[in-house]
């Protein structure tokens, strides 16, 4: 089967044309800070009919790949669970370790990983210390879920004075619908947004 050679020469600049321009994109991240937040298992194995997600992780891929390592900052939210027994104690805290796996398509490009219990990342010390030692005043956060520790965790670095920002490709939520009902909120709440 002979395919049309105007559809190939389509084909051809639109590829070269999107990877120009998300590229040219990347470039405004130059020195800023990127924490990818959540990118686990548990989320793309809830949510497995979420397309967004797929589409998510290549755009995650992609941003990782044309950053500094050094400025990438991965986190893993813990879940616990609330048990009930009949021995003794009759109620304790358990941590869900199972939910804590980075989904296996997430590309790791250093060790800068940080486990949270809380949705909001600047919550944890060793953030904040890391980013004051590395004089960080710029932030952009992509990750998973949109509507909760992402949120958050850009409200929680605005409230610190950093210069806050988002990318919706590199976002994933409950449905597309959810996520620009979040966009829209940040925005009002002077987040920055970051298109690629």
């Amino acid at each position: 089967m002979k395919i049309p050679i105007k559809i190939v020469v389509t084909f051809c600049i639109v590829f070269l044309y999107s990877n120009f321009c998300f590229s040219q994109n990347l470039d405004k991240l130059g020195g800023k800070f990127v924490l990818v937040i959540d990118v686990q298992k548990y989320y793309t194995e809830k949510y497995p009919d979420n397309s967004s997600m797929q589409e998510s992780i290549f755009s995650i891929n992609r941003i990782i790949e044309n950053l500094d390592t050094n400025n990438v900052i991965y986190f893993q939210g813990i879940h616990r669970l609330l048990n009930l027994s009949f021995s003794i104690p009759p109620i304790y805290v358990s941590v869900d370790t199972t939910a804590m796996y980075f989904d296996s398509r997430l590309n790791l490009v250093n060790e800068h990983i940080l486990t949270k219990s809380e949705p909001n990342a600047f919550s944890i010390k060793e953030l904040n210390d890391f980013l004051k030692q590395n004089n960080a005043t710029e932030i952009v956060i992509i990750g998973f879920m949109a509507e909760y520790c992402v949120y958050e965790s850009l409200i929680g670095g605005k409230e610190l004075g950093y210069e806050m920002y988002v990318i919706p490709e590199a976002l994933a939520a409950k449905s597309e619908k959810s996520k620009q009902k979040v966009l829209m909120k940040l925005k009002k709440k002077g987040i920055n947004v970051l298109h690629l």
